[in-house]
């Protein structure tokens, strides 16, 4: 039982598509077609931007990663500066100590020395008072033997001369 098609079936059947594939290409076809092409350009598109947006993102970490690099060589050099303004205050502090220390040395080895310049004064006056005192004593014990007392009056008198 199989079917066979009649001949105006298959002219009539061919006819209808004809026409149908007719009204399809003038009418559907194009507009299809269109929107396939409209489709795929904005497909292409959608790709390059996200290309370019990936490309943005690269850069960006790029520029991130430099910026960080940056910040780490500034934050070195910040460091690096404190340290080296810390050395240079403790190295001016230590020269100011040093100073200030060789000032008071100083300081004090001019007050010993006038301290034992007066004490060699003083030491200089009491002998000085005591050889007085002495000389008065021997001076006086001598006043009381009268022929002692001419005899120095008599020698000094001769000291006196020769000078």
């Amino acid at each position: 039982m199989f079917l066979i098609p009649h001949l105006g079936s298959i002219i009539w059947t061919t006819f209808i598509f004809g026409i149908l594939l007719y009204i399809l290409g003038r009418f559907a076809w194009k507009p299809l077609l269109k929107a396939l092409e409209n489709r795929e350009q904005s497909i292409e598109k959608s790709l390059s931007e996200a290309s370019a947006a990936e490309k943005k993102v690269s850069n960006l970490k790029e520029e991130q990663l430099a910026i960080v690099l940056a910040a780490k060589v500034e934050k070195e050099q910040i460091v690096k500066e404190g340290i080296e303004q810390r050395d240079k205050i403790i190295a001016t502090a230590r020269e100011k100590a040093q100073i200030e220390a060789d000032k008071i040395i100083e300081e004090s080895r001019k007050q010993i020395i006038r301290e034992r310049e007066a004490a060699l004064v003083e030491m200089k006056n009491q002998i000085a008072s005591l050889s007085i005192e002495i000389a008065t004593k021997i001076v006086h014990i001598e006043m009381e033997d009268k022929v002692r007392h001419e005899k120095l009056v008599e020698e000094l008198m001769k000291d006196v001369e020769l000078n």
